[in-house]
């Protein structure tokens, strides 16, 4: 990475929770995981065998990255640096990533198993 700056004269973030990250300045590489299981139901009632992920193949699964099939040659100048007046961010979670300045590689997964169980019509 070459060095450009980035100025933000006024940034306000109010919540920041459940493994959210704020960088700020330059890194080489962000790196983001999330598992999240969700159950929704019109009874309120829980089984003990729920919220294993082993039991479900979709926190397991290799995510195939894509490969470029011709790499890419250019050239770029950076003559200003990047220049914002104004942040203002409500809330960031669950895993997600505020940056400000420059990274080499991104990798970002979010894997959600949500399950919805309603009764029946007629079902009280």
């Amino acid at each position: 990475m070459n060095g450009r700056y980035s100025i933000v004269n006024d940034f306000k973030l109010r919540t920041l929770s459940f493994s959210a990250v704020l960088e700020i300045g330059d890194s080489n590489e962000i790196t983001s995981y999330q598992k999240a299981f969700a159950v929704q139901r019109e009874r309120q009632f829980f089984f003990s065998s729920e919220g294993d992920f082993n039991q479900y193949p979709i926190y397991s699964e290799l995510i195939p990255l894509p490969v470029p099939s011709t790499p890419v040659n250019f050239y770029k100048v950076d003559e200003s640096p990047i220049v914002v007046n104004n942040i203002d961010i409500i809330g960031s979670s669950f895993s997600s990533v505020l940056h400000i300045g420059q990274t080499g590689n991104v990798y970002m997964e979010a894997r959600v198993k949500h399950i919805r169980q309603l009764r029946a019509r007629g079902d009280e």
